[in-house]
């Protein structure tokens, strides 16, 4: 995976290049329950088409995309057409290269059959400050992948979108497929519990002390969970720039 920070005009850009299948799916999918409008590039067009995901299928490997719009587009393609798709979630840019596999209608409306991306490039605009959590603090996180294996550690920085957890040397965090998505469990010093899904983007290895950082964003926390997490972050705030005017 190859990934680049910027840091400037009080935000942080992530560039990756995600290969993990599992993490795609984790990516595409809420376009497809959200019916979330998709920009398709033909390569000889001068204009972008909207389309929809209309499924997203890593166990037989394709993707089905809606019949273009306006309708000329259709007329362009054909089976091993090179495409290009993008689109905006939640203020995550996501980039790819299709290729047409086969061409089909339903009800008189076309739909494009293309193979599971095997790359999407994926660019993440942090627009919210996060907080640093101090050692002293030592607030626990539990994450769960899928097969139900718990991972158990301690809050590193947080803020509304997502959070960086450290887990002790030799953590058993697996970097593959399994854990990319999980769900996350914070037990803030008041005993109430924040729980939800945790996407997770970057496993780094903190060199002078050798813990492991886990990175990541939330993804479809309730009203309630997210408020709990905002008067922690501010809380936070406000006890940092506390000890900064002392």
């Amino acid at each position: 995976m190859a990934q680049r920070q910027a840091e400037g005009n009080g935000y942080q850009q992530q560039y990756e290049e995600v290969t993990s299948a599992t993490r795609i799916t984790a990516i595409l999918r809420p376009l497809q329950q959200r019916h979330s409008i998709v920009s398709i590039a033909i390569p000889s067009a001068k204009c972008l088409y909207n389309s929809t995901l209309l499924e997203v299928n890593p166990e037989q490997g394709y993707l089905l995309l809606d019949e273009l719009h306006p309708r000329e587009g259709h007329s362009q393609l054909s089976t091993s057409s090179k495409i290009g798709l993008s689109a905006h979630r939640e203020g995550i840019e996501i980039k790819m290269i299709l290729e047409i596999s086969e061409i089909g209608t339903d009800n008189g409306v076309a739909f494009y059959k293309v193979p599971f991306p095997t790359i999407v490039r994926y660019r993440q605009r942090r627009r919210t400050f996060r907080v640093p959590v101090s050692a002293v603090h030592a607030i626990p996180v539990e994450l769960v992948d899928e097969q139900g294996n718990a991972f158990y550690g301690e809050l590193q920085d947080i803020s509304a979108e997502g959070m960086c957890v450290r887990f002790p040397p030799k953590a058993a965090i697996p970097e593959g497929d399994k854990a990319q998505i999980l769900t996350c469990t914070i037990t803030l010093p008041d005993k109430k519990r924040v729980q939800g899904c945790f996407i997770l983007h970057r496993i780094t290895l903190h060199e002078p002390s050798r813990n492991i950082q886990v990175g990541g964003s939330f993804e479809q926390l309730d009203k309630v969970q997210a408020r709990l997490i905002e008067r922690f972050v501010l809380e936070m705030q406000r006890e940092s720039r506390r000890k900064m005017s002392r």
